[in-house]
């Protein structure tokens, strides 16, 4: 069983090479994985370059049966490459399956593998559906693209996406059938490395967001929600909370200057960009985790604050109606409504036993769904379903 991944995400190839990250874990997981249940598989990666830095056209081995292949950056230079190296593998081991990771750039290449090649190709869809008005909003370009993705995935074999609102949409509007889409989320180390629920449960009082500081991750809602706690603050309050953000991004200077502009200078600490594996210490000692994305396919920082035994709010994305049972695992509230962010975050730090009860179903919900291993398994049983072997 040999499979091709194609991936526009330029971190993949960085994140190879740094022994320990999650991702080369995750990918080593697969290969280990695939390779039992299928000896002698390989596991294959297409990878664009970052614009700039060159170096396409060289391959890192990173275990056997798994290999980096770098790609240019401009779009016809990575689905060229992608062709190029797809048909070289066919040629050398056999191919039995393409993944794309969207259904752009990585998609097209997919689908010229399939239709030249006659190799499976299993679209990919790892974004919230193609007509969201936020996302939309974000680029004219996103118009193409969305045109582009409705065209391409129902070409695919099969569609995997992360949350079974996104299924949904590409069932009902691309008229995909639904026994052709896999929903199935990637998942996060941190599910399987949590800290012991007694250490978790000693906390801060603060609020914590974690992610990109970018224009669809909606933290100048969260500045604002915030302001407005800071101004009606309970006189039962025996310490002011501070929200400490932790990422780094394009919105990050603008972000800072908005926090000046609110009147929240010394309440509000921007920690920058984090190690994955320094995140722990964060998330243990939250009071508690808010994710106010205007749009997002999945929430990986909802699952690890959820396995931190962390209450979340967050706002209503298809990733978190997903993941929250509003008012028993968390709190979800609607996008870009500060007021209600607001009203949601004090209501959980006036009330700890709450914070601390929802923490404790939501921890025990993703230890049940979120398992790595389990969704490691679960990954190679898509791959071995659409290229038609037999799972064992």
């Amino acid at each position: 069983m040999n499979v091709l991944q194609l991936t526009l995400d330029t971190a993949v190839l960085d994140e190879a090479k740094t022994l320990g990250s999650e991702a080369r874990r995750r990918q080593l997981g697969y290969v280990e994985e695939l390779r039992r249940r299928v000896p002698g598989s390989r596991l294959f990666i297409v990878v664009r370059c970052a614009p700039g830095t060159g170096g396409a056209g060289r391959s890192i081995v990173l275990a056997d049966g798994l290999e980096v292949h770098a790609a240019p950056s401009s779009p016809l230079g990575f689905i060229s490459a992608s062709y190029r190296y797809g048909r070289a593998l066919r040629r050398q081991y056999g191919l039995d399956l393409v993944t794309s990771q969207t259904p752009f750039v990585d998609g097209l290449a997919a689908w010229l593998l399939k239709s030249r090649c006659n190799v499976k190709w299993l679209a990919q869809m790892v974004m919230s559906r193609l007509d969201n008005p936020y996302w939309l909003a974000e680029s004219r370009a996103n118009y193409a693209r969305s045109w582009l993705g409705k065209l391409v995935l129902p070409r695919g074999d099969a569609v995997r996406v992360m949350s079974s609102g996104v299924g949904d949409w590409v069932c009902r509007s691309l008229g995909v059938p639904p026994e052709r889409i896999f929903v199935l989320p990637v998942g996060t180390a941190l599910v399987a490395e949590p800290v012991p629920v007694p250490e978790a449960q000693t906390t801060s009082g603060d609020v914590l967001y974690v992610g990109r500081l970018s224009r669809e991750k909606g933290v100048s809602s969260l500045l604002q929600a915030f302001q407005h706690i800071q101004n009606t603050l309970p006189t039962t309050w025996d310490r002011v909370p501070t929200l400490v953000i932790v990422g780094d991004g394009p919105e990050r200077s603008s972000l800072e200057k908005l926090a000046a502009t609110l009147g929240l200078q010394g309440k509000v600490r921007f920690a920058g960009m984090v190690p994955h594996a320094q995140l722990p210490s964060f998330f243990a000692g939250a009071g508690v985790v808010v994710v106010p994305s205007l749009h997002e396919s999945y929430g990986r920082v909802i699952v690890e604050a959820m396995a931190f035994g962390r209450a979340v709010v967050a706002t209503d994305t298809d990733g978190a109606r997903d993941l929250i049972q509003d008012g028993e695992t968390g709190l979800v509230v609607p996008i870009q409504d500060a007021a209600a962010l607001a009203d949601q975050i004090r209501y959980l730090l006036s009330n700890p036993q709450v914070a601390q009860r929802m923490g404790e179903a939501a921890r025990e919900f993703v230890m049940r769904t979120q398992d790595p291993q389990a969704l490691r398994r679960a990954q190679v049983d898509m791959w071995l379903k659409v290229a038609g072997q037999e799972s064992s």
